[in-house]
């Protein structure tokens, strides 16, 4: 910028997209997104413009060029025929002055004569936590065609939507893509569910760890004197009443303690977000003794029969020692020590 002049302070703005949404009959060499100064090709949020970009349905990683003040997005195997495609750009794309733009655009058309008037939306949730799966993966596709799935992201309120799908049986499924290689890996969280598309459907989705271990003791805490806090390492099956029955707490000299009542320990609730349709797992249990324990003293605490959300079932066992009992508080100086002058009033 020439000295002097103003400083730029204002994210690209998009002034067009070829072709315009609602177009029928083209197969462009790639989809056009203009804007209104020259964008980065290093994006900030992102590692490549790529990733900034979403074909759906989708056929591998998008083809995406840059072109100054310009960006051309393409699959990489072509445009199918008889298709009806929404190309999305997400919130990220920056200018060459660091000027990040805070939300996303899109655009569709149809390789062929007709475009679809349907919506799959709704909302996913991360189960265990019971808040929305911010950035989560939909994908939904037919049995035929596992490989080329309508997409979208979740956004920060759970939200989602999938427009322009041809009406027919659809798996649905999302996941949290950590490594971004568009595949469920052991240690991400998904759920999946089936619906009939034929205009408009609603769907919510519950995301957890598909764990085949059942839960085991984590840690044990005092709650306070006739309380104990049981954590578990795996969320249990909500739909599991659990009793005394379940725990045992045992002394040093194998007597039991008795367990008047087990609950789940309360968490708050922040009424302000979307609210899941079943109740959360939970992974953190209360026990209520009949009475205190001693202090400094070790007791092993079982769990029994304790199932998981995805129905495995098993017991554990950890030791807990109570803690010592506080210091005495240390006596308060007096008013007037012995051998010091009157306190004059």
């Amino acid at each position: 910028m020439p000295p002097g002049g103003p400083p730029d302070i204002a994210a690209p703005q998009i002034v067009g997209i070829i072709p315009d949404s609602g177009t029928l009959g083209v197969s462009p060499k790639e989809v056009l997104f203009r804007f209104d100064e020259v964008v980065s090709e290093r994006p900030v949020a992102a590692t490549t413009l790529a990733d900034l970009f979403l074909i759906s349905p989708r056929d591998g990683t998008p083809n995406v060029s840059w072109h100054r003040d310009a960006i051309g997005v393409r699959p990489r195997r072509g445009w199918r025929p008889n298709t009806p495609y929404t190309v999305i750009m997400l919130p990220g794309l920056a200018d060459i002055r660091g000027n990040v733009r805070n939300t996303g655009a899109s655009t569709f058309f149809s390789t062929g004569k007709t475009i679809p008037r349907t919506r799959l939306a709704g909302r996913v949730f991360d189960w265990v936590s019971g808040t929305p799966a911010k950035a989560a993966l939909v994908e939904s596709f037919v049995r035929s065609d596992t490989l080329h799935p309508y997409i979208a992201l979740v956004d920060s309120s759970g939200a989602f939507a999938i427009d322009h799908m041809p009406p027919a049986r659809y798996t649905v499924r999302a996941y949290l893509d950590l490594n971004k290689n568009f595949a469920i890996d052991q240690s991400e969280p998904w759920d999946s569910t089936s619906v009939s598309l034929a205009d408009t459907t609603a769907s919510t989705l519950l995301i957890f760890k598909h764990d085949s271990v059942a839960p085991r003791i984590r840690d044990v805490i005092a709650a306070d004197s006739v309380t104990l806090g049981v954590g578990f390492d795996r969320p249990i099956d909500p739909s599991q009443t659990l009793t005394t029955g379940n725990f045992a707490l045992i002394g040093p000299d194998s007597a039991r303690v008795t367990i008047v009542s087990v609950g789940a320990r309360a968490v708050p609730v922040d009424t302000l977000k979307p609210v899941m349709p079943r109740p959360s797992p939970i992974s953190e249990v209360e026990l209520k003794l009949q009475r205190p324990l001693p202090s400094k003293t070790t007791y092993r605490v079982r769990a029994i029969g304790i199932r998981g959300i995805l129905g495995y079932t098993g017991d554990s066992e950890r030791s807990y020692t109570t803690p010592a009992p506080p210091p005495p508080a240390a006596p308060k100086p007096a008013a007037n020590p012995p051998g010091s002058p009157p306190v004059k009033k």
